[in-house]
C-alpha cells in the first residue's frame, strides 16, 4: 500500500501533491518545488488527489478551498482518515475565519493566503520538515 511510513524518507526528495482548480497555480507551483529539487505532483481536483494518492508517496499535500467536485476541506476528510503520516496544508483565496479554523481542526499542518509569497510557502514546508523530520 502507498503512502505507508517509508524509513528511508530521508534517502529521498520530499514529495508534494498541489491541489487546485486553478491551472496557472498549479503549473507556477510545480515549476517552483521542481526547481527547489522537490518531487511534485499535481492535481486539478480533490478526486484526481484521491488516484495520485492510491498511486505514489507523497509527503504533503497542499490544497485549495474552492473546487469543484471536492472541496478542500472534503480532500482534508480524506486524507486524515486514509493517509494519516501525509501532512497537509490549506490554500485559500478566501479568509474567512471558519474554513481556516475547520481544517485546522480536521488536522490540516498549516494554511496560508492567496495570493501568498512562495517563500512563505516554502517556509510552512520546511517547518513541517522538521516536525517530520524528512531533513
Amino acid at each position: 500500500m502507498k503512502n505507508e511510513i517509508n524509513p528511508d524518507k530521508k534517502m529521498r526528495k520530499f514529495r508534494i501533491l498541489v491541489v487546485d482548480d486553478e491551472e496557472n497555480m498549479l503549473l507556477m507551483l510545480k515549476t517552483f518545488f521542481t526547481e527547489k529539487e522537490y518531487t511534485c505532483f499535481t492535481a486539478r481536483n480533490g478526486a484526481e488527489a484521491l488516484e495520485v494518492l492510491g498511486k505514489e508517496e507523497v509527503d504533503i499535500v497542499i490544497t485549495g478551498m474552492k473546487m469543484p467536485e471536492m472541496d478542500g476541506l472534503e480532500l482534508l476528510r480524506h486524507i486524515k482518515e486514509k493517509y494519516q503520516n501525509i501532512s497537509a496544508v490549506i490554500m485559500t483565496g478566501f479568509s474567512e475565519e471558519y474554513t481556516t479554523t475547520e481544517a485546522l481542526n480536521l488536522g490540516a499542518d498549516g494554511y496560508i493566503t492567496k495570493p501568498f509569497r512562495n517563500k512563505e510557502l516554502l517556509l510552512i514546508l520546511k517547518r513541517i520538515q522538521q516536525l517530520n523530520q524528512y531533513e
